[in-house]
């Protein structure tokens, strides 16, 4: 797409990617937001109310890519393992990834922000829709949201100790085998 034809907004949101994801939400200002925008700031302020609604756009659009680029990863692959290994594995490496290169971009995945809040629940429906049929046919009484929640919430657990990225993705792979096995086990 030419850049002549994105809207302001969508530049502005595109600009305000790069600049949250290297500074993260505390350290960005409005005019850091415009200055890589090339606008002036109450150009900015006639898009965007505040910053947090920048935020909020900036968050939206960076999952709905996400879930875009694992939806067609995931569909060109076979069985749940593998489909559930690579979903969490971008999924939960990306923010950890993007952490190590920009350690200010960590509060892009703190929950006191309802944006990010929602991330959370769209990963967690995906997982649920990815496991829903095989923990109904082994018959597990527990509900597959309530699976995905534990799956989701203890990737968040594992960065705050993985020691690097490679060893993030090994603990994922270690977490998405048990669920798996759990569920091909019927426990």
């Amino acid at each position: 797409m030419a850049r002549s034809s994105i809207s302001k907004e969508e530049l502005a949101i595109e600009a305000a990617t790069e600049v949250f994801s290297r500074y993260g939400h505390a350290r960005t200002t409005m005019g850091d937001i415009a200055a890589k925008t090339d606008m002036s700031r109450p150009a900015l302020y006639l898009l965007f109310p505040d910053k947090d609604a920048v935020f909020a756009a900036v968050i939206q659009r960076m999952d709905e890519q996400k879930h875009r680029d694992i939806k067609t990863a995931i569909a060109r692959l076979d069985g749940l393992h593998a489909k559930l290994l690579h979903a969490c594995k971008s999924w939960g490496s990306h923010g950890f990834d993007l952490i190590e290169a920009h350690p200010d971009s960590a509060d892009l995945f703190d929950l006191r922000f309802p944006a990010v809040r929602k991330v959370y629940d769209n990963f967690q429906s995906l997982v649920a829709d990815l496991i829903r049929d095989q923990v109904k046919a082994a018959g597990i009484a527990e509900e597959p949201e309530v699976l995905a929640r534990c799956l989701v919430f203890g990737m968040r657990g594992l960065r705050e100790t993985a020691r690097n990225g490679k060893e993030m993705r090994r603990l994922i792979a270690v977490q998405v085998t048990m669920l798996v096995r759990s569920i091909d086990d019927g426990t």
